[in-house]
């Protein structure tokens, strides 16, 4: 169980829970979860792959402060020689690597020699959520070789977050799963209602997406460019993007990397 939190614990979990409860899609939701939890577990690592069973491996990777290269060999290399990722897995719980694989041992391993240690990984904790069956995604937490190892109540907060997150984490599989179904006029449709656009906001989104520039979008809707770029900026914040491209593939259901 978790002690009394401290003001800066509280402050990161409340940030994190603030996210779960936005409008992210799956991606976007592993990439903002594990940067806030790096702060929260003062932690140096972050890697958050999706098991795909048709092609019986991880992919879909996004990380922070990892070498894209490295990750790379793991999908093609290196994961079929995890020797803790499986075991951690099928844990369904928030897990420490040492509960699946003592540090001496792994340290032994090629994965650890070849892989963790090209960035510099050495102590670790995974959460793997799941729909049913269905892995989801997961939150591989890591620290440096110069840092102690996490303890339990990092793997507690680590338990507490990922409860959240794998809740989250379903809402918004099944929200994508339900718009891929749709035509493009409905799936518009449903966006703008889930994120709470008001009319006009609504039709600069769909101007945006057949004529794309300020200047066309102002003239097709009768109004200044400063207008839509007002709306645009609220569009930005209820999609919870930062760019027009962003912005798109959501609508579009594109993913962007």
């Amino acid at each position: 169980m978790l002690t009394t939190l401290s003001a800066r614990e509280t402050s990161e979990l409340l940030g994190i829970m603030q996210d779960l409860t936005g409008n992210y899609d799956c991606r976007s939701l592993r990439q903002r979860v594990g940067d806030r939890l790096l702060g929260l577990l003062k932690a140096d690592y972050f890697a958050s792959f999706v098991w795909q069973p048709e092609d019986d491996g991880f992919s879909d990777c996004v990380s922070i402060n990892m070498d894209p290269s490295n990750l790379g060999r793991y999908e093609a290399y290196y994961q079929f020689r995890d020797p803790i990722t499986q075991k951690l897995q099928r844990r369904r719980r928030a897990t420490h690597v040492h509960e699946v694989l003592p540090q001496d041992d792994l340290e032994k391993t090629e994965f650890y020699n070849d892989f963790l240690q090209s960035d510099g990984l050495r102590y670790g904790m995974n959460f793997h959520a799941h729909d049913g069956k269905t892995h989801v995604g997961d939150l591989r937490i890591w620290r440096a070789n110069n840092r102690d190892t996490f303890d339990r109540r990092d793997v507690a907060m680590l338990q507490a977050v990922g409860t959240a997150f794998s809740n989250a984490l379903c809402t918004a599989r099944h929200f994508e799963q339900r718009l891929c179904a749709l035509d493009p006029d409905a799936r518009l449709a449903s966006l703008a209602d889930h994120w709470d656009l008001t009319q006009r906001e609504g039709q600069i989104l769909k101007c945006l997406i057949s004529d794309g520039r300020d200047q066309k979008i102002a003239k097709r809707l009768g109004i200044s460019v400063t207008t839509v770029r007002t709306h645009m900026k609220h569009l930005f914040q209820k999609a919870n993007v930062n760019r027009r491209t962003e912005l798109l593939s959501k609508v579009l259901g594109v993913k962007t990397q």
